[in-house]
């Protein structure tokens, strides 16, 4: 149920709960236009819902700048949420005859919200909060990534190259190791190719926590220097 709350129409249908709750309550604190209904308690969801979409494409476009600007702007619409309900409040929403169904639908939406809010506010501080996979060092031994719980430590001594990429999960890197029988738990990460000059599995730039082009700089350094003895 969590993760539905973090997708896209989760996102949507909570937001739109929370106005549909506010409009029961508080539609007289509309005054008329379209401009007039997004500043009220009803429209604030709806503008809130507006930066939630933008916070979501602004992040599918990558970067770690990108990334954390597009949290932040949906950490943004959470708050304009949480003024809509007290700004009906102050308008006299809980004396509405339809408080009841208003309450229930703006708690629906506000419980999904909040979701939301908590997930986007750790990417905000690390963009590698509530991934699977998680990058933790590279250096001239090995790369060292946090995987569903466990250590996985991939030795720079097998990588044979990277390569810049993009999949439905955003930017990130394509790595090749010798062979995954050389990686210390490496039943645990995601093997997406095998080929005659080995095997591949891809890491974001969520998972890394670096930009796309940064990680695969490092990655590059780190199989030079495990070759000639020392990582700069």
């Amino acid at each position: 149920m969590r993760r539905f709350f973090l997708i896209t129409q989760g996102r949507a249908l909570s937001y739109a709960f929370s106005s549909f709750g506010l409009a029961s309550m508080a539609f007289s604190a509309v005054k008329g236009g379209f401009w007039s209904f997004l500043l009220s308690p009803p429209g604030l969801p709806v503008a809130g819902l507006a930066l939630v979409m933008l916070g979501l494409s602004i992040e599918e476009t990558g970067t770690v700048r990108r990334i954390r600007l597009g949290a932040g702007l949906r950490v943004f619409a959470f708050v304009l949420l949480l003024v809509a309900g007290v700004w009906a409040i102050a308008e006299g929403a809980l004396g509405s005859e339809l408080v009841v169904l208003g309450t229930l639908l703006f708690g629906f939406g506000v419980a999904g919200a909040t979701t939301g809010f908590v997930h986007d506010k750790g990417i905000v501080a690390d963009v590698r909060h509530g991934q699977a996979i998680r990058l933790e060092t590279i250096s001239a031994q090995f790369v060292s990534l946090w995987v569903r719980g466990r250590d996985v430590k991939v030795p720079t001594s097998i990588l044979r190259g990277v390569a810049l990429a993009r999949d439905l999960d955003g930017r990130g890197v394509f790595v090749l190791v010798r062979s995954r029988d050389g990686v210390v738990g490496g039943d645990e990460l995601p093997w997406i190719a095998t080929t005659r000059e080995g095997e591949t599995f891809f890491l974001t730039e969520h998972e890394a926590g670096l930009d796309a082009e940064v990680l695969a700089t490092r990655l590059t350094e780190a199989a030079a220097a495990a070759q000639e003895g020392g990582y700069r």
